[in-house]
């Protein structure tokens, strides 16, 4: 899948009535591309105390998707509800599986009402081993629809490819406008200077702004030195940025190279969401954990 002009799913895990900001934005995208959204909700039996404490859950999940598909629909969306058990997140990674979910998107707090819940919980690890793109919306900091300007974070490697694919044609679909942004981290490496990192920052974010050029897409672009993730939400301020999309490997082409590191950040201190793409499907290369 090269971008969101080919999306026909979008999976959308919820927990609450309230946890509705990523159902908007889901509906949005799904709007964009003509696709449908998928509302599941899992109930976590080996939290239940008792067969009864189950029953009620189930009931309430069962309440909180059908509202929620109904918001869809109203919206002009098609719209399936789900309800499943067992543990959270391997269901929402298998559920997106059994329906062919191009994209994930789902609220970066839950039950226990932390803004840090994203950080160890179910979200991080639906980004770390989705094999789609995941849409994280921080819950309190949803940010604005329809998106207007979409910033591009982009260190040049052939790892972060389908993320600059994914940030074009999100841009184009909402015919908004790309920032492109390499970050230049003072070099730690010996007999490595940073000019010589300006130069392939420079060349990353040319490398974007072809691919805007291409598709028709206005772009801007920009190359700052400093702390990545730091650099990443003050350029997305900067800009008036309505969205983040960026990749979850780095240069080193380690698998989830920035998981831990700048996306978690990112993710966690983002003021609008932020759209994780991985490098490729899991089940290209058969190491999707």
């Amino acid at each position: 899948m090269d971008g969101l002009d080919s999306c026909d799913r979008v999976l959308v895990p919820t927990d609450r009535n309230d946890d509705v900001i990523a159902l908007d934005h889901a509906v949005e995208i799904a709007r964009r591309c003509d696709a449908e959204v998928c509302i599941l909700s899992v109930v976590n039996p080996y939290e239940m105390s008792s067969v009864t404490e189950r029953t009620d859950a189930e009931s309430r999940a069962e309440e909180v998707v059908a509202a929620a598909a109904e918001r869809a629909r109203d919206a002009g969306v098609d719209a399936e509800a789900r309800v499943e058990t067992g543990t959270p997140s391997k269901r929402i990674l298998a559920v997106g599986d059994e329906t062919d979910a191009d994209v994930v998107a789902m609220g970066t707090h839950g039950r226990r009402g932390t803004t840090r819940y994203v950080v160890g919980s179910v979200a991080e690890k639906v980004v770390r081993h989705s094999p789609v793109p995941v849409l994280t919306v921080r819950i309190g900091a949803p940010g604005e629809l329809p998106y207007r300007d979409v910033v591009v974070p982009t260190d040049g490697s052939e790892a972060n490819d389908p993320a600059e694919a994914w940030g074009v044609s999100v841009a184009a679909a909402f015919d908004a406008d790309v920032h492109a942004l390499s970050v230049v981290e003072p070099s730690r490496l010996p007999g490595r200077s940073d000019e010589e990192g300006r130069d392939a920052a420079e060349a990353a974010v040319e490398e974007v702004l072809g691919r805007a050029e291409r598709a028709g897409v206005a772009a801007a672009g920009a190359v700052t030195r400093g702390t990545t993730h730091e650099e990443i939400l003050s350029y997305c301020k900067e800009t008036g940025g309505d969205i983040v999309v960026m990749g979850t490997h780095g240069r080193s082409g380690l698998k989830h190279a920035l998981i831990g590191s700048v996306a978690e950040k990112v993710i966690r201190l983002s003021d609008v969401p932020v759209l994780t793409v991985p490098m490729q499907k899991a089940s290209s290369d058969g190491d999707g954990a």
